[in-house]
């Protein structure tokens, strides 16, 4: 489902879809000519945009923030994009009866001799597509012959240098494999470092040259560029296999008689493979001069802040939350750290990983003991256990932060569950040493990552939404007037009222709560809902997904019908 970034094109276009149908043309068509005025360098009212759609000038109500907000050119050209799409949608456009040239992706394509990936990003830069529904009832896009004269007559250099993009010969594929090769060598490691490297020097899309070191991959599995095993044996030799057996859980027994070889000869080649993994895995720690003293054993590891790292009783911090669930209200029991226990335990983990990667460099794959190696997996269990103490008594760190990145749209469980990978890597990365507190750098590193995949998630949540979601948010949305909806929409608010009409009373009331149904389109959030049944948060999120799964079973072909998919 397509969403909108401006609340004010988002209301103008909840009022255009429910506006009479007769009048979707002349409104695509002015969509069109508003888009060779726009600039974008320039900001437009809203405002300005519904009377170039529409005609009309309404005179602006005190305090109406619609008016007042301002559209720069790139935003609303994409705005427009988006508009024009859902518009021709809810037009029903017969693809057999548009008397005008229109283009699918691929005519396009090959009109202007591009890829298809190339009229997708054309696409972004303001060429304008129409749904047209087919002979199979299906509604896909299209290009009308006068957008596509439109956007050339606007972008000729962009549609110029497209159509002069000469394809990659054979033997330029093999040169840039080959340049990919000796940049791994040098240790560029990941795929997308070394295709920024070669789209410089060679002035290729950053995308194709990906795209050829992925495909190379894929055709050659364990053998690849980036994909090759680490463990320094040929794709094809039968210690993989063994090692590959017995990492997925096989035992010694079964792998031996599997390949008709000893037991011996098995657990020798799982030794020889663990060394060989391990010594291609790189131990990652803040490096230390302390680590390296005579008396560093004794002075790290029996620290007496590191042994008693925690909070006496009184200190334990905030108050605990009325409104979480009990799970995430026992995590305020935890004690904290003190800021010289903090120090000592994250002194500690460095310091057992340091020792882990000295004994892991010694390592020779064809003399090691797998006693030498349980030494080293044991120093990094031990890291492992201290790491677990910072992260218990950080934990209540990232709930605060979720509650205040909260929205109705999202999952509280989800963000907090995105808080916590945040905040253990931030534990990788943090450097004791410098006498900062832990909790002022996992902050940042958790709102960070907050700015970055909240607004994807509502993204994928608006892209990817289900029919029966539709369904209930397009019933949900205020009218102009009930009796200007027209057949479609008394369609929809009809098979929404049987759909809920199936299920108990509590289910129903919570759906269209949820979906804003009896309260003029204001969703409710799970708190809120909750509040009024007497129940948790959790308990409601259980009940709406159970509600929208019934919905689903008993209702998917009235939804296809009515949405035509």
């Amino acid at each position: 489902m397509l969403c909108y970034r401006s609340p004010g094109i988002a209301s103008l276009a909840a009022q255009l879809l429910r506006g009479p149908t007769r009048l979707r043309l002349r409104q695509l068509f002015n969509i069109d000519f508003l888009l060779t005025v726009v600039e974008p360098g320039k900001a437009y009212p809203v405002d300005f945009v519904a009377h170039a759609l529409t005609g009309y000038r309404r005179k602006p109500a005190v305090g109406d923030a619609a008016d007042a907000e301002l559209l720069e050119g790139e935003l609303l050209i994409g705005e427009l994009i988006t508009l024009a799409e859902k518009l021709s949608e809810s037009a029903h456009i017969d693809v057999s009866k548009w008397t005008g040239v229109i283009y699918s992706i691929s005519d396009l394509a090959e009109r202007f001799d591009v890829s298809t990936k190339t009229i997708f990003r054309w696409r972004r830069r303001g060429l304008v597509g129409w749904k047209f529904r087919y002979s199979d009832h299906r509604m896909r896009v299209a290009f009308p012959e006068h957008c596509v004269r439109r956007f050339v007559a606007q972008h000729g250099d962009i549609v110029e240098r497209g159509s002069n993009f000469s394809q990659l010969t054979q033997a330029e594929r093999e040169q840039i494999l080959e340049r990919a090769r000796a940049i791994y060598a040098k240790g560029q490691t990941t795929i997308n470092a070394v295709a920024k490297l070669l789209a410089r020097e060679t002035s290729r899309a950053i995308e194709t040259i990906r795209l050829i070191l992925k495909t190379h991959d894929d055709a050659h599995p364990r053998a690849g560029i980036f994909n090759r095993s680490k463990l320094d044996v040929g794709g094809h030799d039968q210690r993989l296999a063994v090692w590959e057996a017995y990492v997925d859980g096989t035992s010694v027994a079964t792998v031996a008689e599997r390949f008709g070889r000893p037991v011996s000869w098995v657990y020798r080649t799982i030794t020889q493979m663990r060394a060989r993994d391990m010594a291609a895995r790189p131990i990652e720690f803040i490096p230390s001069d302390e680590f390296t003293a005579s008396d560093a054993e004794q002075a790290i590891m029996n620290c007496p802040a590191a042994l008693a790292p925690y909070q006496r009783d009184g200190k334990n911090g905030r108050r605990v939350p009325a409104d979480l669930p009990p799970y995430l209200q026992q995590l305020f029991d935890l004690p904290l750290l003190t800021r010289e226990g903090e120090a000592g335990l994250f002194r500690q983990m460095n310091y057992l990983r340091f020792k882990a990667e000295r004994l892991r460099l010694q390592i020779d794959p064809e003399t090691t003991t797998a006693a030498e190696l349980d030494r080293v997996d044991a120093l990094l269990a031990q890291a492992g256990r201290v790491k677990n103490q910072i992260i218990q008594a950080n934990l209540r760190l990232v709930v605060s932060i979720a509650k205040r990145h909260m929205a109705p749209a999202l999952d509280f469980f989800e963000i907090v569950s995105d808080g916590n990978v945040s905040m253990m890597r931030a534990v990788e990365k943090f450097d004791y040493s410098r006498g900062f507190k832990f909790s002022t750098y996992a902050s940042w590193a958790i709102i960070r990552n907050y700015a970055r995949q909240i607004p994807e998630q509502r993204y994928h949540r608006d892209r990817y939404q289900t029919g029966r979601d539709e369904l209930l948010e397009c019933v949900a949305e205020p009218h102009w007037d009930d009796r200007r909806e027209d057949d479609q929409s008394v369609a929809i608010r009809r098979t929404v009222e049987r759909m809920l009409g199936t299920l108990d009373q509590r289910e129903g009331r919570i759906l269209r709560q949820r979906f804003g149904l009896d309260t003029a389109g204001q969703p409710q959030t799970l708190e809120q809902i909750g509040r009024r049944f007497g129940v948790s948060k959790e308990r409601i999120r259980q009940l709406e997904t159970r509600a929208i799964a019934k919905l689903r079973l008993d209702f998917e072909s009235d939804v296809e019908a009515l949405l035509g998919s």
